[in-house]
């Protein structure tokens, strides 16, 4: 058995089996033994080991061992505004440790999981990290022999390459067999894709061109899909990094994948990574308090790379650059502090010579954009005025590092450095020096569909930070060069243009809008922009803190009504707050918008400030399943301040929120306020028990705005429907739409409805869907519809438990209300029976019903007599659904024959059609001809 296990093994893998053969007859040195074999195998497993376990000592920040690797899995990879996501539970936070675990079968089968996060967020750093403990030893022991690491930012730039290259180039310091033992069983391959490319092309044009052979060259794009289609070794696993904006095109070639989002630095890690970077504790303490003082600064450096920024130039400066700090907004901000203290280290060389090395620079890593670059060579450096001198000076080492394993290979320290640097070459252009290696200067249109697809580029974002009014000083006393006059009004005219037309090519994401406003930080713009918006919907899985600073900083701005949707499954980076928040005044003392800072941090805080500025005219906010249980009470309050300060808002949605009694009873502190104009309020799904109902009912008694309540699907049961309604019975106000659908309902609060029903001059529609209130609770309901100035028009009983006996109930009260218009009582038992009874309800000149909801309700052949007879006579009924029924031929006929009749004036007929005969089908065709307007 043992000699059979081996020579099973030793079989290449189907995938390798193409190159095995096209290598076999052509290298020397393959393996002609099995010892030899292993012999090669375990070197080559050596060496990569070794090579991983240097990584750390070559990386240009050490953010990485401060970095927990936390990941949080992202569940819904795209959200809309009908998708249910359901109460969020805790974050799913998994370690990078475990993403390759065997799943809960036992299976270790080829997987791929996709990283994800924004700029200098620490993607690399991360696989890094995974890569080095796994030569130590310390993850996924026995599941990989080989991690193949691709750098796809490097190999962009070249033109066609193979499987088999990427393999060789992870092997070029070694000799021997490579491609003999390496992919001889792909099950134990890791390819790293870091930094996956955004596609240029659709993803429907590349399938044809994917190959499945390793030896085959292909355009680097086409090569990268082949490995995320699987046509390259199916049976290895994939790790890939992307940003954001890669991911929309990405998820349309991935099959089965694990996404997870990258958490930014916690308030823990922060301070471990300036503890590390500082010789002193308390230096470093300091400046990391100091840090804190300024919040947007505090938020933008939980991202590593702006944290690392920091720390860099702030090891050797004074007091007066920490003071400095303090007036940091934005990324640009950040930057451009970065730059303007390396500019200081100069020694040796004038000013003006550092300036020009920067020029250089910007040349540089424009040009390396346009042409997918980012390695270069010492004749790239030399074409752009940096010479050998410049490439020796220390100064040039705060932005450019050469490439491990080569003295004349240099790459720029963190790609957002070439990203800052192109945006300052398109900043400083002027006529002479406007001419982009050849071509004449490119149009805004050009530029955005080159790097930001829309406003999503980080190049796009620095665009816009450096033609802020109050740079142009920093930039020039920086570069040497001053800010080409008129080009920020020509890209404030072209945004404006842009955001107007509807058919523009762009697609325009909302947050990357908000990234780019807030990095030029000019109000008076920003709310000319968000008052074209109209309305603003955000559908993403994920959001972070840096997300909510740059919304808020827009959403203040707006001057006219704005309609703000926010649906999201998690916002990142306020955990740590929301654990240490602790008392929590109540919200009654917070009747100026000045007094939320008394309150404990929250997830939506920087929102809410925004929300109770003066000038902020938003009318309807929509914040669904934005919140996690121990968050909102503390936004609640948050927004009951919103609530109380801004008269303006009259539409609220906290649907699918867990907010419970407590947090809707903060809530109800805002909406009882005089200054609270709400109109529509969706509480649905919200964990919500008969306690919120005391609450809501004495919000109801004095509001004379509130129109619509929705509290569907909350275990609210009888006595909390029965608060309600007393409430409503006392109520100054004008509720026009009530949904109390699946809340825990039975006859019991019946008696109470009807009280309302009979009493109230507004309530036009009532919701009690998937409620058991029998026979019994609609007769109680009939009590308050028979009244004849009930204005109730819409009246949905779908799954109520119903049968034939509440329809005489439902027939009298049809004989005396004139109001009613819609009856939904699908999903309940009526039976034939029944169904005659009620029909005769149906046939009275009283009864203005238009459209009959039936389906599922038992019904056969048997009623369709009665049914026909009211077609036959009601000139109000425009739809009827009778799907799900047991209806044949002769039912279906009879009822054609009474829609052939020229009083009926049905428009919409709902029936089941499959099992009809070839008769009845010519006469439903004949009523079409009669008939066209009625759809089926």
């Amino acid at each position: 058995m043992t000699s059979q296990k081996k020579r099973k093994d030793m079989e290449p893998a189907c995938t390798w089996s193409l190159l095995s053969e096209q290598k076999a007859a052509s290298n020397s040195q393959s393996p002609s033994s099995w010892k030899e074999f292993r012999d090669y195998q375990e070197m080559f497993r050596k060496h990569l080991k070794e090579k991983y376990l240097n990584i750390g000592a070559h990386k240009c920040y050490h953010h990485g061992k401060h970095i927990e690797s936390r990941l949080l899995v992202v569940k819904e990879h795209g959200i809309s505004e009908k998708t249910p996501c359901g109460i969020p539970q805790q974050d799913n936070f998994i370690d990078m440790e475990h993403v390759f675990d065997p799943d809960e079968e036992g299976s270790s089968s080829s997987q791929t999981v996709v990283l994800q996060g924004c700029a200098g967020i620490g993607k690399t750093a991360v696989v890094h990290k995974f890569m080095y403990d796994w030569a130590a030893g310390m993850v996924t022991p026995g599941r990989f022999d080989y991690l193949i690491y691709v750098n796809c930012r490097e190999i962009n730039s070249i033109a066609n390459l193979s499987a088999a290259d990427l393999i060789t180039n992870t092997f070029q310091d070694i000799d021997g067999p490579i491609l003999d033992v390496i992919p001889m069983y792909p099950e134990k391959l890791l390819f790293i894709l870091d930094g996956f490319p955004e596609l240029q092309c659709p993803v429907d044009n590349q399938e044809e061109d994917l190959s499945a052979n390793p030896q085959e060259k292909k355009p680097v794009e086409t090569l990268l899909c082949s490995f995320v289609r699987k046509k390259l070794f199916p049976e290895s696993s994939l790790l890939i990094t992307a940003r954001p904006t890669t991911m929309k095109k990405l998820h349309s070639l991935l099959k089965q994948h694990i996404q997870a989002e990258i958490v930014w630095f916690t308030d823990a890690e922060k301070r471990a990574y300036f503890l590390s970077q500082f010789s002193g504790a308390t230096v470093a303490m300091k400046v990391f308090y100091e840090l804190q003082q300024n919040e947007s600064l505090d938020i933008m450096s939980s991202l590593p790379i702006i944290s690392w920024m920091i720390c860099r130039v702030l090891q050797s400066q004074g007091d007066g650059d920490r003071t400095l700090m303090r007036s940091l907004q934005t990324v640009t901000d950040v930057y451009l502090f970065y730059f303007s203290k390396c500019l200081k280290t100069l020694t040796g060389i004038s000013v003006w010579k550092g300036q020009s090395c920067l020029w250089g620079l910007c040349s540089l890593a424009a040009d390396g954009l346009q042409n997918q670059q980012v390695l270069f060579e010492v004749s790239d450096l030399r074409r752009h005025g940096i010479g050998i001198y410049d490439m020796n000076c220390t100064f040039l080492n705060h932005f450019l590092k050469k490439v491990k394993g080569s003295a004349s290979v240099y790459t720029f320290l963190h790609f957002s450095f070439q990203e800052f640097l192109t945006a300052v070459f398109y900043v400083l252009k002027n006529d002479s020096n406007w001419m982009f290696f050849g071509q004449v200067g490119k149009t805004w249109q050009e530029i955005f569909q080159q790097y930001g697809k829309g406003f999503s580029s980080l190049t796009i974002q620095f665009l816009f930070g450096l033609l802020h009014k109050g740079k142009g000083k920093a930039v020039e006393t920086i570069f040497g060069r001053k800010i080409s006059p008129g080009l920020r009004e020509e890209l404030l005219k072209w945004t404006e243009k842009e955001i107007k037309d509807k058919s523009s090519r762009l697609q325009i994401e909302p947050m990357d809008l908000f990234h780019c406003l807030y990095e030029i930080q000019e109000e008076e713009y920003t709310k000319g922009i968000i008052d074209d918006l109209q309305s603003i919907i955000l559908l993403q899985p994920t959001y972070t803190k840096m997300d909510i600073l740059a919304m808020s900083f827009c959403v203040k701005s707006s001057h006219n009504h704005l309609s703000v949707s926010l649906k999201c499954q998690h916002l990142l980076g306020f955990e740590e707050e929301e654990r240490a928040s602790a008392f929590i005044p109540p919200a009654s003392a917070l009747n100026q918008s000045s007094q939320l800072c008394n309150l404990p941090a929250s997830r939506l805080q920087l929102l809410c400030q925004a929300l109770c500025n003066p000038y902020c005219k938003i009318k309807d906010l929509k914040l669904c399943a934005s919140f996690l249980p121990e968050s909102s009470e503390v936004v609640c309050k948050y927004l009951a301040s919103v609530l109380i300060c801004n008269p303006n808002l009259t539409e609220l949605d906290l649907s699918e929120n867990p907010l419970g009694d407590t947090g809707v009873k903060y809530l109800c502190e805002g909406l009882r306020h005089s200054n609270c104009k709400v109109e529509k309020l969706d509480l649905s799904t919200c964990c919500l028990t008969d306690a919120s109902c005391m609450e809501l009912s004495s919000f109801l008694q004095v509001s004379q705005t509130l129109k619509e309540l929705f509290v569907f699907a909350n275990t609210l049961g009888d006595t909390g429907v029965q608060h309600l309604c007393e409430g409503l019975q006392h109520t100054k106000g004008i509720l026009e739409n009530l949904v109390l659908s699946e809340c825990s309902l039975s006859a019991a609060c019946c008696e109470s409805l009807s009280q309302v029903l009979s009493s109230s001059r507004s309530l036009t529609r009532l919701l009690l869907i998937n409620n058991k209130i029998e026979d019994l609770g609609l007769k109680l309901l009939c009590e308050g519809l028979k009244q004849p100035d009930c204005p109730l028009k819409d009246l949905a009983l779908w799954t109520c438990h119903l049968t034939g006996e509440c329809c005489q109930d439902l027939c009298n009260a049809l004989y005396t209300n004139e109001y009613l218009r819609d009856l939904d009582l699908s999903d309940n038992a009526l039976g034939d029976e029944g169904m005659q009874v009620l029909c005769e309800g149906l046939k009275q000149p009283s009864c203005k019903l238009q459209t009959l909801w039936l389906a599922e309700c038992h019904l056969t052949d048997a009623c369709c007599g009665a049914l026909a007879s009211v077609l036959s006579r009601n000139e109000n009924l425009t739809l009827l659904d009778l799907s799900g029924n047991d209806l044949k031929d002769f039912g279906v006929q009879m009822l054609c024959d009474a829609l052939l009749q020229p009083i009926c004036k049905l428009q919409t007929f709902y029936i089941d059609t499959d099992h009809l005969r070839e008769e009845t089908f010519r006469k439903m065709e004949a009523l079409k001809m009669s008939k066209p307007g009625i759809t089926w």
